[in-house]
């Protein structure tokens, strides 16, 4: 049985596609892909009650549980079918039993083998623990997990522009004080869904405010595709949009404004300072924008 799991989950399916996916659990409940996104998680992926070693990774999990007085992070299983055998078997679990029939979430972490246990915190924390492990090591790294500070560009907001640099389309360096001021900045991914649609309300935007577009690849090829796409961005729009493909400095910049995900949006003001922060598509960002750029004008 941990053979044909291993099988169906070796084949990775981009995060992104699954945008708006909900899963069901044992328990009766639905659980969006989002709500992953958020807080601390710790997944167990089983195939019980087939697999001894899962139960041993369940039975651990259920004892830290039972110790903690105000728990910081969220347990579930995820299992990958729904039988009355596997239900009859965990029954009596404390935690939600996830039922990911369409491999997303062992896609996403490039689940092998069960048990596989993975800690995440909101894309700045992971950590995946694969059969055999140790109970101690379990624990030291839940424990680590609890500990840990989740960074969130909300608190930079006030704060100065943190530097940074890339180069545009012909290669050129640009740095961060080559930008206007204010300045909208957009952390586009090459590979992301969501930050090609949000490229339509560029029209909206750079007609209030000049925009820079922070290119990243996230560890993919840049492709003679995607250069004639921001080829023909930057001429629609011209000067009104600075182009910058961050190249090596991609891990640096994302870490120096705690980007999480992608895309990730910042209004800088007159005076260098982050003054607002949009995480994902957001139907009220206009608004917002012209409300804060009418302030400052005002």
């Amino acid at each position: 049985m941990r053979e044909l799991l291993a099988l169906a989950m070796i084949v990775a399916i981009p995060f992104g596609v699954w945008a708006g996916w909900t899963f069901p659990t044992l328990q009766g409940e639905e659980i969006p892909l989002e709500r992953f996104y958020e807080g601390k998680w710790c997944l167990d992926f089983v195939v019980a009650p087939e697999c001894t070693a899962c139960a041993v990774s369940i039975g651990w999990l259920r004892n830290w549980q039972a110790e903690q007085t105000r728990s910081r992070v969220e347990v579930a299983l995820v299992v990958p079918w729904d039988t009355p055998e596997l239900r009859a078997s965990l029954e009596d679990v404390p935690f939600p039993v996830v039922v990911d029939s369409q491999f997303i979430l062992a896609s996403w972490f490039k689940v092998k083998v069960a048990p596989t246990v993975v800690l995440f915190a909101e894309a700045t924390f992971e950590e995946k623990l694969e059969w055999p492990f140790q109970e101690a090591e379990l624990r030291a790294k839940l424990s680590e997990l609890a500990e840990f500070v989740i960074p969130r560009p909300q608190d930079l907001l006030g704060q100065g522009l943190p530097e940074f640099s890339g180069v545009d389309l012909t290669g050129s360096p640009v740095a961060s004080e080559d930008l206007p001021r204010p300045v909208f900045l957009f952390f586009f991914s090459t590979t992301c869904p969501a930050c090609r649609a949000s490229l339509e309300m560029l029209d909206a935007v750079v007609e209030r405010v000049p925009v820079a577009l922070l290119v990243l690849t996230k560890g993919h090829e840049f492709t003679s595709e995607d250069r004639e796409e921001l080829a023909a961005l930057a001429e629609k729009y011209g000067t009104r949009l600075h182009i910058v493909i961050l190249g090596e400095k991609e891990r640096e910049t994302m870490e120096s404004f705690r980007v999480r995900w992608t895309p990730t949006f910042f209004l800088v003001d007159a005076t260098g300072k982050l003054a607002a922060v949009w995480e994902g598509s957001s139907e009220n960002l206009i608004l917002e924008l012209e409300e804060l750029l009418g302030e400052r004008k005002g």
